[in-house]
């Protein structure tokens, strides 16, 4: 399961040989003929479910066909991930996830239901995730090297609120505490949702979190932003530093990516991609989504797999230093 670069590319390669036995020539030309529902793996309210809505109404308007979201949260992403690999290959069950049942689980539990690099396949990414730190107006810090040196006056005292064992917010804070020496306490969320929550209440001072889900309280004023966790600064963040430039060597951006049973036909995975890099250029879904649709190259099925391959090990790296295990 962990050797994804080979097992991606023979998923391809069977997919671009296999026949399609569950359905014929003329239900591909024509796909899609009725409802389709994109599993979504979590609960609802967060960057994931976001963009997964966007996506499926343009779909919905483009292709007169309901694109339906279906939100199947728990053990991490497994549940959903899980639902999406054993339904039928037909394009008419796929699955908007984050990198956590692709490329994170695999190291958090030492068995999964599915395999995602045999039984999955990439369609296309939909948005990176960009993630950032922010804190409670309270805590004495106006940027990073602030807020590590409050700490140390302070120990203890912070808390670090994560959205849920070992999905990337809660990794990427742990490989954050790790490379600062940070004394900060991080507290478990069911979903980044409520984890921002806690932090606009003041009960959690500081959060690693997705821009979307943050940017409404920066702009209130209800917490306070201190830096990108992306390797260049966001675009419409053009002020904003990042951690790399704050003197913590970290790129914590994650990503919303589409994918469907193995053995879809490759005409179906063709023409679901095709239409979505579409969508991914239309000026409100860019703005929406903070990403024109060029974050990950040509975005197709084959140069996915190595991308894929690479966010593996950073997840790996990530999971061996925060120590996480999820059985």
């Amino acid at each position: 399961m962990k050797r994804l670069p080979l097992l991606f590319a023979y998923v391809l390669f069977a997919v671009a040989l296999t026949p399609p036995l569950f359905a014929s020539a003329q239900s591909i030309i024509g796909y899609p003929v009725k409802p389709i529902r994109m599993i979504v793996p979590i609960s609802p309210g967060g960057s994931t479910d976001v963009a997964a809505r966007i996506v499926a109404q343009k779909l919905t308007e483009r292709w007169n066909h309901q694109v339906i979201v279906d939100n199947r949260p728990g053990a991490g992403g497994n549940i959903g991930t899980e639902i999406v690999s054993r339904a039928a290959p037909d394009g008419y069950t796929l699955l908007a996830t984050s990198p956590g049942p692709i490329v994170v689980n695999q190291w958090l539990f030492s068995k999964l239901p599915f395999d995602p690099a045999k039984d999955l396949v990439p369609v296309t990414m939909l948005a990176p995730t960009f993630l950032v730190m922010a804190v409670h107006p309270s805590v004495p810090a106006n940027s990073v090297r602030e807020l590590i040196a409050a700490s140390h006056k302070m120990p203890g005292k912070l808390v670090l609120a994560s959205g849920g064992i070992g999905v990337p917010s809660d990794l990427m804070g742990e490989m954050f505490k790790n490379l600062t020496k940070i004394d900060a306490v991080t507290v478990q969320y069911k979903g980044g949702a409520p984890a921002m929550a806690d932090v606009v209440g003041g009960q959690a001072s500081m959060i690693i979190g997705d821009m979307i889900t943050a940017m409404p309280f920066v702009n209130a004023g209800r917490v306070r932003l201190l830096a990108a966790c992306t390797a260049k600064r966001i675009p419409t963040l053009p002020n904003v530093p990042t951690l790399i430039e704050s003197g913590v060597p970290l790129d914590a951006t994650a990503w919303i990516g589409l994918f469907a049973p193995s053995r879809t036909p490759a005409a179906i995975v063709g023409k679901l991609g095709a239409e979505l890099r579409e969508i991914l250029k239309l000026s409100d879904v860019r703005e929406k989504l903070a990403s024109d649709g060029t974050d990950f190259g040509a975005n197709t099925p084959h140069s996915l797999v190595q991308f894929i391959a690479s966010e593996s090990e950073k997840y790996r790296t990530a999971v061996k230093v925060s120590g996480r295990r999820l059985d």
